[in-house]
């Protein structure tokens, strides 16, 4: 007769008493190292976590999550994941999660709202203790229902009230408003804005654009908005479309520094000196700024500390059990370079 041949169990087949047997103590002190519980002497602990190893335990996260009613995951919804901006608030989120044991998942909808939907379905169904959205234009009534369906929701740069909901926002009516005054202090007269563009009516005026009416308004100089793609392509487009108007301007500001570079580079290969025939401020301070030429003149936004910010409102609103949570409001600055 041949011999029996030994087969290896599958790691996903290890179980808590499986470990318990390899130590010698219970299956409860293994799950109080698993789950982090203390209740054991560091030599135990040790112990066990050596016995993990080698065996291949690994955790049901679900099941877990199930009896502690948390699976220490949260989701982040972000609207343009090719704009520079978003990676280094998703930076900022991942490490301030990873710093209280949670895990991130992270998911692009390009600020489409059917795409935001599916997002937060999936996110929901998988069980996340929350979300932070960077929400796409128009839908506020399903951030609405879906924290009505128990998903704690932190929204990113917009405002909206409603239980279950939570806003950490940069102040950035305030911000349009330090960029045109900046450009109407250096002697701009026909300040122009290219705005994003939005193919939804009825059309909302964003805060960035009411903080530059407001500025323009208040030196009493006329105000010219232009629509365009949120693209350097659109920036490009936009700047083209000024050059072209009655109205000529000595100055645009851009809802973001990507349509901003792009209306740079339209301005520089027209043959236009920046900023001496036309300044150019943009809006959020990417690393890019300082990477054109001339180097661009932008609004700051930090974007680590809306990141983390971000992860500290989300952590008070799930413990909040249906409390409302305080907007958090962090501040800009503009920081002046060469473009203006």
């Amino acid at each position: 007769m041949g011999s029996r041949s030994s087969v290896a169990r599958p790691a996903g087949a290890v179980t808590l008493a499986d470990v318990a047997r390899r130590v010698g103590v219970s299956a409860r002190t293994v799950s109080r190292v698993v789950n982090d519980e203390g209740g054991c002497t560091p030599e135990t602990r040790d112990h066990i976590l050596t016995a993990i190893a080698e065996l291949g335990y690994r955790p049901n996260l679900m099941a877990r999550g199930l009896i502690r009613r948390r699976s220490d995951t949260i989701g982040l919804v972000a609207a343009e994941i090719l704009n520079p901006f978003f990676p280094e608030v998703a930076a900022g989120v991942q490490a301030a999660a990873a710093s209280i044991g949670r895990t991130m998942f992270l998911v692009s909808t390009d600020s489409d709202r059917i795409k935001q939907q599916r997002a937060l379905t999936s996110l929901l169904g998988h069980g996340v203790d929350g979300v932070i959205v960077f929400p796409a234009k128009g839908s506020d009534d399903d951030l609405v229902r879906f924290a009505a369906d128990g998903l704690p929701i932190v929204v990113v740069n917009h405002e909206i009230e409603a239980p279950g909901l939570a806003v950490v926002t940069a102040e950035i009516q305030r911000g349009a408003t330090l960029a045109v005054d900046h450009l109407v202090r250096r002697g701009r007269t026909r300040v122009a804005m290219l705005t994003d563009r939005d193919p939804r009516p009825p059309r909302r005026p964003s805060r960035r654009e009411l903080g530059y009416r407001a500025s323009l308004q208040q030196a009493g100089a006329p105000d010219l908005i232009v629509e365009v793609d949120n693209s350097m392509a659109g920036g490009r487009a936009g700047a083209e479309a000024l050059l072209g108007h009655e109205r000529r301007p000595d100055a645009i500001f851009a809802y973001n520094d990507v349509i901003a570079i792009g209306a740079l580079q339209h301005l520089v290969t027209r043959g236009l000196a920046v900023p001496d025939d036309i300044a150019v401020v943009g809006f959020d301070d990417i690393a890019m700024c300082e990477a054109v030429t001339p180097h661009l003149t932008s609004v700051r936004i930090d974007r680590d500390l809306l990141g983390r910010t971000s992860v500290e409102a989300l952590q008070n609103l799930v413990g909040a059990c249906g409390e409302p949570i305080a907007p958090r409001r962090l501040s800009v600055e503009l920081v002046v370079r060469e473009s203006s």
